[in-house]
């Protein structure tokens, strides 16, 4: 009876791990997908990391968060975070509620797909992140499989 009851605790448990689909990869972009959002993940193995979050409801923007030497920051408070990409500065590139922001979203998007250098900036701390597989995970925003999409 006691293992039969172990295996009943444990089942649930172990089911919820491998059934999470969205993780990051240490070292490495990972992408994943959870209730209604494909996530586009990194982190550095040191707990700095960044998710781009993208509802595939088709109305709800792009969303990003990043954590920066052990502070949580998010695109949609002010005053966000910013991203450097091959040594060019965006500042809070994926808050996209104005057309400028949209527009410069656009470009941003396009260039961090390529980046061969990236890191993330808040609160007076820069950290570096990898790229590795950034291009794979990260989609055109044209493509029939991102649901990532600014605001305006």
């Amino acid at each position: 009876m006691f293992l039969m009851s172990t295996k009943t605790l444990w089942l649930p448990l172990l089911c919820g791990l491998a059934c999470s689909s969205a993780f990051a990869g240490t070292y490495e972009w990972s992408a994943g997908y959870a209730q209604g959002v494909a996530e586009h993940l990194v982190d550095d193995g040191n707990g700095n990391e960044l998710n781009i979050s993208c509802p595939d409801d088709g109305e709800t923007a792009v969303t990003a968060y990043a954590t920066i030497v052990g502070k949580a920051y998010a695109s949609t408070e002010d005053p966000g975070f910013d991203v450097i990409v091959d040594g060019t500065h965006y500042s809070n590139p994926f808050f996209t509620d104005c057309r400028a922001c949209s527009q410069n979203f656009q470009v941003f998007w396009k260039a961090l797909r390529k980046a061969n250098n990236l890191q993330l900036s808040a609160g007076g701390s820069t950290v570096k992140l990898p790229t590795k597989n950034l291009n794979q995970v990260l989609q055109p925003l044209g493509s029939k499989t991102n649901s990532c999409r600014a605001a305006w």
